[in-house]
């Protein structure tokens, strides 16, 4: 994972480090199959295929294979999710927070992270 966050923009590196809530938002949104697959379609980076055998494991682990694909994955995933969920619900939060300090309590419903 260190590999894969060395190649990200610098802002997303700096948030990272800075706002554990973007972790937190890319592992909710791992744990999300449809939100996954497409990614997968739109980006056309997928994750490494399950070894059909031990021996294929063996190779895929001997050659890097898993971990490359993973790297790319992750490297394309992140900013995804950065620019998709964490900031949409960022600056909503900070609308909310704004409208609250002002004297203005709205009561929404929905759901959420």
């Amino acid at each position: 994972m260190t590999q894969v966050i060395h190649g990200l923009p610098s802002n997303i590196m700096v948030t990272l480090a800075t706002d554990p809530a973007l972790m937190h938002v890319v592992e909710r949104c791992l744990e999300e199959k449809e939100f996954v697959d497409q990614f997968i379609r739109l980006s056309g980076v997928g994750l490494p295929r399950p070894p059909r055998h031990a021996l294929d494991a063996m190779v895929d682990n001997a050659t890097g294979y898993r971990s490359d694909q993973y790297r790319k994955f992750f490297s394309e995933f992140i900013p995804f999710v950065h620019r998709s969920v964490y900031l949409p619900m960022k600056a909503q939060f900070e609308r909310d927070s704004r409208s609250e300090k002002g004297g203005k309590s709205k009561t929404k419903g929905g759901g959420g992270f």
